[in-house]
């Protein structure tokens, strides 16, 4: 449990506040219409339920705040149904992606018992989202609606948040066999198949690329994991950096020194700010916004990310290095970024170059010059060999995770400004 206990590290205040004020905005936030579908609630509250048996979330605490939010975004469901009744949600439920069978499926539930479905309706993840619009529209009194409402929320929060709570203990016991890193890649790996699969069932929002994308990211992910468990372990990886430490002074020189220095350089902090700040004009001129974003979102992220692992992981650097490298050695932030930065230039403008030929040496150039970038860490004995591979892994896992998301996320908001359109000209009419 050493990865817990460096969590354990940082101050109570900061995990409990801003983890309680996460739970209650997505629990808040899940019933409203659209918005809820980015927001995995439920998950989150079995997560949270996972914390709380860690010690990191207080329990009682933990299902109060679940429940209020659980309980005003239901509140909330019910006023936007009350004012604007049936007609309107049969006629634009599918703009909110509430289809009319599920609204039908919520209107016999209230029929036969009001109680019994406000809830029993919110621990089904079918009904859970329109229940509360029908029994508004239904024009059901408003008393009786908040005490039935109040009684589900209370007894969702507290189920879903104790069933990770008691996953909680069988979490200790797989980690015991399997390694606990080994055990977030399993969990990982569930979640953005799950995660990819409800999105693309929904409509044709990925294409064939995105399941490469799809396939790297989930790789990437158990690489990084790997190495983490490794490291943590202290197994056979541990060896390998050791004996690479060893042999890569058999071969140093004072030109091969110099080439070194260079080429790591090339990945420094300084020389990415400006060659990302380049990449971004180029990417706006050439009307690439999407990418612009992505390329902020990615460098950004991605820094903010590595920096924190380094500091949870505290990994020491090799002793015998030939420049000096301030900073935790896990994983490689030259590695990391340079991965980010080099492969969003392939994939921002490899389709504008027409001619195979010069696609290839453009593509095979880029990723030379991360990869000789991450083995000047290796040469310049900065880092050691797994430090370089997880920092390529994370790179890789964080950027198609970002090119999956940003994808989803920007098709989901044209459709719904499509639908908006749509209903105005249809009001216009």
């Amino acid at each position: 449990m050493e990865f817990i206990s460096e969590i354990l590290k940082l101050p109570p205040i900061t995990i409990q506040t801003w983890g309680y004020l996460i739970l209650l905005g997505a629990t808040l936030f899940e019933a409203f219409p659209l918005f809820g579908i980015f927001i995995p609630g439920q998950s989150l509250v079995v997560i949270s339920g996972i914390l709380a048996k860690m010690n990191l979330l207080n329990l009682p605490i933990l299902i109060l705040i679940i429940a209020v939010g659980a309980i005003l975004g239901d509140t909330f469901a019910y006023i936007l149904g009350r004012k604007y009744g049936h007609d309107f949600l049969l006629k634009y439920g599918k703009y909110f992606l509430l289809k009319p069978i599920r609204l039908q499926k919520a209107q016999e539930l209230l029929d036969k018992n009001v109680g019994k479905t406000l809830i029993i309706g919110r621990l089904n993840s079918f009904t859970r989202a329109a229940v509360p619009l029908v029994t508004g529209a239904s024009q059901i009194n408003f008393k009786k609606f908040f005490t039935f409402n109040a009684i589900g929320g209370i007894i969702w929060a507290s189920t879903f948040v104790g069933i990770g709570y008691i996953f909680g203990t069988s979490y200790e016991i797989v980690v015991k066999y399997l390694g606990q890193f080994i055990f977030f890649a399993i969990a990982g790996t569930i979640f953005l198949i799950g995660g990819y699969k409800f999105v693309a069932k929904r409509k044709q929002v990925f294409g064939q690329y995105h399941l490469y994308a799809l396939s790297i990211c989930i790789t990437s992910l158990w690489v990084f994991l790997e190495m983490a468990e490794e490291i943590y372990s202290k197994t056979h990886i541990i060896h390998l950096d050791k004996w690479m430490n060893e042999l890569i002074t058999t071969i140093w020189s004072p030109a091969l020194t110099q080439i070194a220095i260079f080429i790591t350089n090339i990945g420094d902090v300084l020389n990415l700010t400006v060659l990302s700040m380049s990449l971004l004009v180029s990417l706006l001129i050439t009307k690439k916004k999407y990418n612009a974003i992505l390329l902020l979102f990615s460098m950004i992220g991605g820094a903010i990310a590595n920096a924190f692992i380094k500091e949870l992981t505290e990994r020491a650097r090799p002793l015998n290095s030939l420049i000096t490298a301030e900073g935790f050695s896990f994983p490689s932030g030259h590695s990391m970024m340079s991965i980010i930065f080099f492969s969003l230039l392939i994939y921002s403008f490899k389709d504008d170059i027409k001619k195979p030929l010069l696609k290839n040496l453009f593509i095979f150039g880029n990723i030379s010059i991360f990869l000789l970038i991450g083995m000047s860490r290796i040469y310049l004995n900065v880092h050691w060999v797994s430090d370089v591979i997880a920092g390529f892994a994370l790179g890789l896992f964080w950027l198609t995770l970002l090119i999956l998301i940003f994808k989803a996320t920007i098709f989901f908001v044209r459709s719904y400004k499509n639908r908006l359109t749509r209903l105005e000209n249809e009001h216009a009419k």
